[in-house]
């Protein structure tokens, strides 16, 4: 009895966490969406790199050099990651906005004859799908956090230079980590809200037509 008890506490825990990671991730979704009214604005990501930079006393100039190197291939990979990230998202705009014109036009096909649930599932259809797009309209235009070596603060630092500038990238790019995983489950989470709305849609056109 006690096992069976034990059992249903850790079903119970990781519901609940999963239930709090969902409702956490829509309200980054609903954030970004509203970000579109915000321009500039910053927008609230997950602590996806969770990994705290270490020091780096003793290493040589040799190992501080490869320490820059490293970061730059991360920096370089996080915006280049993020651009494909933007190009799906441009592409799942253009599919979607042709999905929610004819959800739309769904609307011409219920006649008075039929139950006003379907009005209500058109209506609910229309706007998940539309939720969809926006977010992806979203992951587009508004505004991506990452941390970068500006040249004009560069030329300020006291030497010795390489040790401050290694520290500098072992501590700056969690952001931009952080960052791009949002983005990537900003566009899972749009992707999710257009294929419910165009189903909707569909299953609505199909039992009125």
């Amino acid at each position: 009895m006690a096992g069976r008890i034990d059992s249903l506490k850790r079903a119970a825990a990781f519901a609940w966490r999963q239930l709090r990671i969902f409702v956490h991730a829509q309200w980054l979704y609903l954030a970004h969406v509203l970000a579109l009214i915000r321009p500039g604005a910053p927008v609230p990501t997950f602590r996806a790199h969770q990994i705290a930079a270490q020091p780096l006393t003793g290493w040589s100039d040799e190992e501080l050099q490869l320490m820059v190197d490293e970061g730059r291939r991360q920096a370089d990979r996080q915006l280049a990651d993020l651009e494909q990230i933007r190009g799906r998202a441009q592409w799942l705009f253009t599919v979607g906005v042709p999905i929610v014109t004819a959800i739309a036009t769904v609307i011409a096909a219920i006649g008075n004859g039929d139950s006003a649930w379907w009005k209500v599932a058109w209506v609910a259809s229309l706007l998940i799908a539309g939720y969809g797009v926006v977010g992806a309209a979203a992951i587009m235009t508004i505004r991506a956090d990452f941390n970068e070596i500006d040249s004009a603060v560069l030329s300020g630092y006291k030497p010795p230079i390489l040790a401050r500038l290694a520290v500098d990238y072992a501590e700056m790019l969690a952001v931009g980590e952080d960052t791009v995983a949002t983005r990537l489950t900003v566009f899972r989470q749009a992707v999710v809200w257009l294929i419910i709305g165009g189903c909707g849609g569909l299953i609505t056109w199909l039992a009125v037509r």
